[in-house]
């Protein structure tokens, strides 16, 4: 395909507050609707909050099958350098690999580490509670996969799925690296985030040069709306991967595979992260989205894990206090 990165839609580079503010609404809604202000913990029982915020992202990942995760270590910042490359070493984990926080969201703070020093150097300057070094996978193509998991009857539907394509340029045999990224209408707004050895090259007519590893939006990714794509092949797949997994009902996988197909073997895939009631259904965002069409998504889906909640809480409301959703929202505005 042309360099898809190109690629965008009318609000796609808009204020985040654009979505967060009818989100907000439509929570108040539904909190006022269900008769609990923190439903939405109802959601994914297993997750602290629910997986909206707040919440650890180890602690997430390790209630799926070890064999579609990454290798992954759980460091604090009182760690010593010396036990932070035992725990690494132990794990097998080799460079380069992902370090993020464990307590975190859209892409913020997570970065490939290629030497040691720039580890130390990342752990002074991204000060946290916790993070987590991860092994980096390096598969072709990362997709965003949403599920809904029946509270009830077990039953897995995947409504959407969204291929993640990291920022990219494509040569022209003319103009150099640095000329490329300026007038790339992607590229340009990262410029503060891109590395490259040599500005002044030239890449030949038709090169590929990737200008991220990383699928995050944050970072200049593009979402390609890929639902079209969605078998009962690959929703069989991920009902292997869920097989064991309980309380999670509502969210988002974000997996590496080496091609589309590999969707729907579940030997082949790796979860970089699970996302619970603060995951968007990222499809929203492909460049041929409208904004009242986003609107809409969210309104639906809100919908969907109100109804997943309103399950939960029958017979439950009680496990769901309101004043350690207070105090964890609390902790978190801290942070």
């Amino acid at each position: 395909m042309p360099d898809p990165t190109r690629m965008f839609n009318s609000f796609e580079f808009g204020h985040a507050w654009w979505f967060h503010i009818p989100m907000f609404v439509l929570g108040v809604s539904w909190a006022i609707r269900l008769r609990k202000a923190n439903f939405f913990a109802a959601a994914n029982p297993a997750l602290e909050n629910g997986g909206l915020y707040n919440y650890s992202k180890f602690a997430a990942q390790n209630h799926f099958p070890n064999e579609n995760l990454p290798n992954t270590c759980l460091i604090h910042s009182e760690d010593k350098l010396d036990f932070i490359w035992e725990k690494v070493n132990g794990q097998g984990i080799q460079f380069p690999f992902i370090i993020k926080p464990d307590v975190g969201e859209r892409g913020k703070g997570v970065r490939l580490i290629y030497h040691p020093n720039e580890l130390e150097f990342y752990l002074k300057e991204q000060p946290k509670d916790s993070y987590l070094i991860q092994d980096f996978i390096e598969k072709a193509q990362e997709y965003g996969v949403f599920f809904f998991k029946h509270p009830v009857s077990g039953e897995l539907k995947i409504p959407s799925l969204t291929r993640k394509i990291s920022l990219q340029i494509v040569g022209d045999g003319v103009s150099s690296l640095s000329e490329l990224i300026q007038n790339h209408p992607r590229a340009s707004r990262y410029q503060h985030l891109i590395r490259v050895a040599d500005p002044d090259s030239i890449p030949f007519l038709g090169q590929l040069v990737k200008l991220s590893e990383m699928g995050n939006h944050c970072k200049g990714a593009v979402f390609l709306d890929y639902s079209e794509y969605i078998s009962p092949e690959m929703i069989s797949a991920f009902e292997k991967v869920f097989e064991t997994v309980k309380g999670i009902n509502y969210g988002r996988l974000d997996v590496k595979v080496d091609d589309l197909i590999d969707l729907s073997d579940p030997d082949k895939l790796i979860i970089l992260e699970v996302n619970g009631a603060n995951a968007e259904p990222i499809h929203m965002y492909s460049p041929e989205k409208n904004y009242r069409a986003g609107l809409r998504t969210i309104s639906s889906y809100f919908r969907t894990m109100a109804r997943m909640s309103k399950l939960n809480l029958a017979g439950n409301r009680s496990q769901f206090k309101k004043r350690d959703t207070l105090r964890s929202l609390r902790e978190y505005m801290k942070k």
